[in-house]
């Protein structure tokens, strides 16, 4: 603990060594990192095996709103399961005034950010410990009161000074349940070396004794539930971000797998429901584009997401706009699979119907006003709706029928895709899938992917 209370003590009185763009009053560097490694030392000697602590670069959590990751200074991962996390933040300088507001809606968004991944009732008794570690520079002007702002808003500690603002914001932060445990420190002063704890519940061996209680209170909980990573895997794997969720548990080999795993089983069902629907009789376009809603992993590894809008284009509503990782587009056109795929003509050889002839031709609208509107709409769009997008050579896909329905008796599975093969050879930007090709080559990708992940994790 002595550690910790001299790093802190310390923190001011260092040159600052991250470089002249940064923020006054904003510390970082080995700063940090000297006050990191002390928690660490402290942490293990309270009983939290080392092995479980993960610093630096490595120290995240899951993310949302497609931020993938959160960011944290210190993580507790044990066995691939989060445990609890730490942010170290610091105010100083003579710009605090301003940089006050913006410190506190970055740190309610940091941990917001998390509780949002586990407001599920299976994972909300799984929460981490989250714990803020902030260090205030010690300043005469700190501790005088605050104007109050001429609007007729109430604000958290009006008429306080800024040292005690924070204190009745942290303590609202805990109230809240957005930080389960705060330190709060303030240190500088004349000499560089002074201490102060403002609050003695927020106070460093507070912080420190109930952060590691709870940390060791929740991976004793995991053991006698019996929750492991696979189990926690399963529960993610229901969530409908659960790409972004990964991303937070790369820490461990054993939770990545896990969750992986987990996540293949789900998408497997999926596609066993995918398939038979298509084959259903009632089934039409519109079931099939509610089914598909959100699953664009379908598709193919390619992309990286879907256009937020779906009438990116004037006089068209597009079903499934996919974008690419250069930001360019395919729109997906979704047919029934009750459409028929072929028909036999006077001379005796398959063709397309005039089902597939239609979408082809939809989707050539579509791309032919991309290719004239694009450049003009991509430049609205980017600074009206900030969308970022590449219009220029687009590229769609029709999906339709599926073959082994009634209105396709008289051709078998072989026979369509010789047709479909022949007319997809003929077309540039424009290609035709069958509902049984999208769900094959969906099969057959997390068939790989699953026997990639069959190691025993060593290497």
């Amino acid at each position: 603990m002595a550690s910790v209370r001299e790093s802190v003590r310390n923190y001011w009185s260092q040159p600052d060594d991250r470089g002249s763009g940064d923020p006054p009053g904003v510390r970082g560097g080995r700063h940090d990192e000297e006050i990191l490694t002390a928690l660490v030392d402290s942490l293990a000697e309270r009983g939290i095996e080392r092995s479980w602590i993960q610093a630096g670069r490595s120290a995240t959590l899951p993310g949302a709103y497609g931020l993938g990751r959160s960011a944290w200074d210190l993580a507790v991962i044990k066995d691939g399961i989060p445990l609890g996390a730490i942010i170290l933040k610091s105010l100083g300088g003579s710009s605090y005034r301003n940089n006050y507001n913006n410190r506190l809606q970055e740190l309610t968004s940091i941990a917001f950010d998390v509780r949002r991944q586990y407001r599920s009732h299976e994972l909300n008794q799984l929460q981490p410990c989250l714990g803020l570690f902030f260090i205030l520079r010690e300043d005469e002007r700190i501790n005088i009161p605050a104007r109050k702002p001429n609007d007729t808003y109430a604000r958290t500690g009006d008429g306080l000074s800024y040292k005690e603002r924070l204190g009745e914001a942290f303590e609202q932060f805990c109230e809240d349940g957005l930080y389960d445990k705060v330190c709060y420190v303030s240190s500088g002063g004349e000499n560089n070396t002074s201490l102060e704890e403002p609050r003695s519940e927020m106070s460093i061996e507070e912080f420190v004794k109930n952060f590691a209680g709870k940390v060791a209170s929740l991976a004793e909980t995991h053991g006698t539930t019996g929750i492991t990573a696979v189990t926690f895997g399963e529960m993610l794997s229901h969530r409908s971000d659960i790409h972004e969720v990964l991303t937070g548990l790369t820490s461990t080999p054993t939770g990545m797998l896990a969750a992986e795993a987990a996540v293949i089983r789900r998408r497997r069902a999926l596609l066993a429901d995918l398939r038979k629907l298509a084959l259903a009789e009632n089934t039409n376009e519109t079931r099939m584009q509610k089914a598909l809603e959100g699953q664009y992993w379908i598709f193919g590894g390619q992309y990286i997401g879907v256009a937020v809008r779906r009438d990116l284009m004037n006089l068209h509503q597009h079903d499934i706009p996919l974008v690419y990782a250069d930001r360019s587009l395919n729109i997906i056109e979704l047919k029934g699979p009750e459409a028929p795929l072929t028909r036999r003509p006077r001379d005796n050889h398959l063709i397309p119907s005039g089902a597939v002839h239609e979408a082809v031709g939809q989707c050539m609208n579509y791309l032919r006003t991309l290719d004239e509107m694009g450049a003009a709409l991509g430049t609205l769009h980017q600074n009206d709706l900030n969308l970022n997008y590449d219009y220029r050579r687009a590229r769609a896909t029709v999906v339709i029928g599926y073959p082994g329905r009634t209105a396709h008796g008289l051709a078998t599975r072989e026979q369509i895709d010789q047709t479909i093969r022949t007319y997809n050879a003929h077309l540039s930007r424009i290609q035709v899938l069958t509902y049984a090709d999208l769900i094959d080559a969906a099969e057959r990708a997390l068939a790989f992917e699953e026997d990639g992940n069959q190691g025993d994790g060593s290497a």
